[in-house]
């Protein structure tokens, strides 16, 4: 279970996250959408998280104080050592190279390749495949469909299909509402800092009654 419990965060003298809680539970409803406009504090959110910023309140991660050793995290935009090959980013991951030519085989990069030279989506993609070797019970998605093509997207529901069925709890945001509807259990909707409202997977059409504007 991890639990967010009243967290508070603020730049200067303005909240940009205002007494927020919310539970994941990861042996049941434990794949989380978060939606929310430009600045509603999506991005805060998630580095809180990750322990990138200071707050008040509590994370907590089976019942102990959340750290990184619990979780990984992709964030939207990935920053790639220049003249580094795909093979040689993964093994700051992990040194198992059948685990990541195994995950290879779904997204199939050329990993002998400089990253400099994939595109947009393969880049996401190498960056993904990073995440999953860290093998966190706890992970962060933020807009992980970004630059996606439609045979990688397909592949990305599969895989979450997969971290869910193994327990993992995975926090998500997409623009791309349809990629939540696909992927999650419970969908937030984040606004001014605040969970204004959880909705189910089975009342995910109300979602049309929130004025959405990324």
């Amino acid at each position: 279970m991890l639990e967010i419990r009243n967290i508070n965060v603020k730049y200067s003298e303005n909240y940009i996250l205002k007494n927020l809680s919310i539970s994941v539970d990861n042996m049941s409803s434990n794949v989380l959408g978060v939606l929310g406009k430009n600045g509603a504090g999506k991005t805060t959110l998630f580095n809180t998280l990750f322990g990138a910023l200071n707050f008040t309140g509590e994370i907590l991660w089976e019942g102990k104080k959340l750290d990184r050793e619990n979780i990984a995290y992709l964030e939207t935009t990935n920053y790639f050592y220049p003249y580094i090959t795909g093979k040689e980013y993964l093994n700051y991951f992990s040194a198992d190279i059948s685990a990541a030519e195994n995950y290879n085989s779904l997204f199939n990069l050329p990993l002998d390749e400089f990253v400099d030279t994939y595109s947009t989506g393969m880049k996401k993609k190498l960056a993904l495949i990073g995440v999953l070797l860290l093998d966190k019970p706890v992970n962060i998605l933020d807009e992980p469909f970004n630059g996606m093509d439609f045979e990688g997207v397909h592949v990305l529901y599969d895989v979450i299909k997969d971290m869910r069925s193994k327990n993992k709890i995975i926090i998500i945001s997409s623009h791309i509402i349809e990629t939540l509807f696909h992927t999650c259990d419970n969908i937030v909707f984040l606004q001014d800092g605040m969970i204004e409202k959880m909705i189910e997977k089975n009342e995910f059409n109300q979602l049309n009654k929130f004025n959405f504007t990324p």
